[in-house]
């Protein structure tokens, strides 16, 4: 039986929750001031470069404007199938055996500044933190955590419709660098 403090998964939830909890937390006071950008929900496709394998996954993110320069977010990512990566991890004897990687999902929050060109067009930096989650047959799997940086860019066809292109860049403790790159379909609310 496994108690709440003793699993690894269930305090990895928890911390999720706290932070997105916390995150949103602190938008709470700037709502009156944000109420022409609002929300924005986004999904999409990623692609996950680490520096023995690559995974592809989708993801949602939800933002929130604080202001017309910076915004909030949440986002998780779940892998696809496919997302399966075979390659033996440094510093691992692998003589006879065949390593595979599963990506599971992994989830971050961050805060961007952004940019206006225009009334559509806009390009931003974001900073956070964000965790992954790896079954792997040989060498280190389950959760690692990075501080994550990017820069992207949102572009809207209409006042509620637009698109997202973005990179982020990540060095977690077990599973190395890791390049993101992404393009979303972004729901203006």
């Amino acid at each position: 039986l496994l108690t709440p403090t003793a699993s690894p998964f269930w305090r990895l939830q928890t911390m999720k929750y706290l932070t997105l909890a916390a995150a949103f937390a602190l938008a709470a006071p700037s709502m009156a001031t944000a109420q022409d950008r609002g929300f924005t929900m986004s999904e999409g496709y990623s692609h996950y470069q680490f520096d023995e394998f690559d995974v592809h996954a989708a993801g949602s993110r939800l933002s929130y404007a604080l202001g017309d320069y910076f915004s909030i977010d949440a986002q998780s990512d779940t892998g696809l199938s496919g997302s399966h990566a075979i390659a033996c991890p440094t510093g691992t004897d692998c003589t006879g055996l065949e390593p595979r990687a599963r990506f599971r999902y992994s989830f971050g929050v961050g805060i961007a500044g952004h940019l206006p060109i225009n009334e559509r067009f806009d390009v931003f930096m974001r900073a956070g933190y964000s965790a992954v989650n790896f079954k792997a047959s040989v060498g280190p799997s389950g959760n690692d955590t990075s501080i994550t940086y990017g820069v992207g860019a949102n572009y809207f066809f209409n006042d509620a419709h637009g698109m997202r292109l973005e990179y982020n860049r990540a060095s977690y403790d077990d599973f190395g660098d890791a390049s993101t790159w992404g393009i979303s379909y972004v729901r203006r609310f």
